[in-house]
């Protein structure tokens, strides 16, 4: 009895064995079916998407070959166009050049002017000594006048110069002057300059001397003395090349010496009378620190 129930659970046993093992095998192969259309899937998602990327780095290149075309191209087109800039400045450094080169000519030929001036002056004066000799030493002339060279003396024209001790020349004072202003012999060069003044008033040279006087005086701060030199370049040589410069330096020199009414009205003056020169520009500069306009209600003479 005892053997056949135990038969009897075995195979029972086996009937759940078999049912059980066939129930894995087919969740096996179903699992096994998921796992390869899940693989077919992603195979066909991972074509696409390296199709995808293909394409994308081929429009890529094709974007990077289409922008070095076009950098070429602007590249060449700029350079075509400043082609022309390019050779005008050029050009322009050219006549830079051919400026600089003909303002040192002009400068070097009023130099040599100024020294053909001077030797003129000393000519002159000699051709007047020859034609009016002095008198031998102590003679007196007819009318008691001192002789003529002699310590008070005017010239025959009676304009009241001066004549030149013996061997002083216009040219070499004035070339000394200068010398001793340009290496700061400052009181040695203001003796000069007025000696220049005193023996040849007349010449091209002496609004220059007048001038630099002038200099002088403001450099050393006394800007009282340096007005009355400016102001005499004005007045005796009002047509010389030093004009807008005295105009300049007079208006600072009353500027330093707290007149800014009469140093507005200089500068002004200058800005009207010598409008496109350097010290017009200058004095424009001047004006606008201080805080005024250039205009003036005067009428003033332009050049």
């Amino acid at each position: 009895m005892k053997f056949v129930r135990v038969a009897a659970l075995l195979v029972t046993c086996s009937s759940f064995s078999f049912a059980v093992n066939k129930d894995l095998v087919q969740m096996q192969r179903d699992l096994e079916d998921r796992i390869n259309a899940l693989q077919q899937s992603l195979n066909s998602k991972l074509d696409t998407l390296t199709g995808m990327v293909q394409a994308m780095q081929g429009d890529l290149r094709r974007t990077a070959d289409q922008m070095a075309n076009l950098q070429d191209n602007v590249s060449n087109g700029v350079a075509k166009s400043l082609a022309p800039v390019n050779g005008m400045s050029s050009k322009v450094d050219s006549v830079s050049d051919d400026v600089r080169a003909l303002k040192d000519s002009i400068a070097d030929l009023s130099a040599r002017l100024d020294r053909m001036d001077a030797k003129m002056t000393d000519l002159k004066n000699q051709l007047q000594i020859m034609q009016n000799p002095p008198p031998a030493p102590g003679a007196a002339t007819p009318n008691g006048a001192p002789p003529t060279g002699a310590p008070g003396a005017t010239t025959p024209q009676g304009v009241g110069q001066s004549m030149p001790p013996a061997g002083m020349s216009a040219n070499d004072t004035y070339t000394a002057a200068m010398r001793d202003f340009q290496t700061g012999k400052t009181e040695l060069a203001y003796t000069e300059f007025s000696q220049y003044l005193q023996y040849f008033p007349n010449t091209e040279l002496a609004a220059n001397a007048q001038y630099y006087l002038g200099e002088i005086s403001y450099n050393k701060g006394d800007y009282s003395a340096a007005v009355k030199s400016f102001d005499a370049v004005l007045e005796r040589y009002p047509d010389n090349p030093k004009t807008p410069d005295a105009h300049y330096m007079k208006a600072m020199s009353l500027l330093k010496s707290n007149q800014r009414s009469r140093a507005v009205t200089e500068f002004r003056t200058l800005v009207q009378n010598y409008p496109h020169t350097d010290d017009a520009r200058k004095a424009l500069s001047q004006l606008r620190a201080l805080g005024v306009s250039a205009s003036t209600t005067t009428t003033a003479r332009r050049r």
